[in-house]
């Protein structure tokens, strides 16, 4: 029987310091049928030579008119892709050789399950020292109820089968929380295959865009949460939760850059003891120790 192809999504922008090391991963994969997608959204630095070095006709380099926003790269990535399935992998992360390999189940399950997805190691760069990322059982199913408890998936673990999902795409309008959105509503029509192996390494470090940009993050989950219907299923149930997760980030938010003596009433009512604590920590710390801790929270 012939391997399924898999269209594996790489999105470039100024990744020069850390792409050969993802590269390198993808040409160590022991599961060979695979294209590598790499969607250069118009680097000023070495990026696009760097990959250019790499002689391999599964290797294929594709660019943007213009820069664009990160999801809408997302998109354009996707519609080049040939594959039975669609992987992604991020400039600053990279696979163990047997990432590919550990997905045959996933090749031949059976056709409600649309994706699956691993646990990993996080990177810390500053560190030096990797952690694993979930310490639980990844479950297998439909998981979008504990998805909303906890999100973690990775995008960078995830293979999705392109035939289930050809119609669904990144939403351009948000510039960070676009992987969110998009594995939950895939979740909420399809199943899900968790795989327990750490085979996927994320990359943290200080110019991660999320852990900088705390005011975005918590305007984009606002702009989500008001999208949804909460009058049925799994949202219905799910709704105060969201909606604590909501306040804190605006919390979190308020304490970064808007901090008034009033706020802390506002914190001491936070029904979440752990989170409280840990924003009241956040509160009476120094402004120039905060510098330092907010790609922490």
């Amino acid at each position: 029987m012939k391997k399924k192809l898999v269209s594996v999504i790489v999105n470039c922008y100024n990744g020069e310091k850390y792409l050969s090391q993802t590269l390198k991963s993808l040409l160590n994969q022991k599961y060979k049928n695979f294209e590598v997608i790499f969607m250069d959204n118009c680097s000023t630095d070495k990026s696009a030579s760097i990959f250019k070095m790499i002689k391999d006709r599964r290797f294929k380099y594709f660019k943007t008119k213009k820069k664009i926003k990160l999801y809408d790269s997302r998109n354009q990535a996707i519609k080049k892709t040939k594959g039975n399935f669609i992987a992604f992998l991020d400039v600053d992360d990279w696979w163990d050789d047997k990432f590919l390999e550990s997905r045959k189940k996933f090749f031949t399950s059976p056709n409600d399950y649309a994706f699956s997805y691993s646990n990993c190691f996080h990177y810390f760069e500053n560190k030096k020292k990797f952690e694993i990322f979930y310490k639980k059982k990844l479950p297998t199913g439909f998981i979008l109820g504990e998805l909303i408890d906890f999100y973690f998936v990775k995008l960078s673990s995830i293979i999705i089968k392109k035939k289930l999902v050809k119609n669904f795409r990144f939403n351009p309008s948000y510039n960070i929380i676009g992987d969110y959105d998009f594995i939950l509503r895939i979740a909420k029509i399809y199943k899900g295959m968790g795989f327990q192996n750490k085979l996927v390494n994320i990359r943290i470090h200080k110019d991660n865009f999320t852990h900088n940009n705390r005011r975005m993050f918590y305007t984009e989950f606002k702009k989500w949460f008001n999208h949804q219907d909460f009058r049925y299923g799994i949202y219905r149930e799910k709704k105060i939760k969201l909606h604590q997760r909501l306040n804190y980030l605006r919390l979190v938010y308020l304490t970064l850059y808007k901090k008034n003596f009033g706020l802390i009433f506002e914190i001491l009512k936070y029904p979440l003891f752990f989170l409280k604590l840990k924003l009241l920590v956040l509160y009476f710390l120094p402004k120039f120790i905060l510098r330092f801790r907010q790609k922490n929270l």
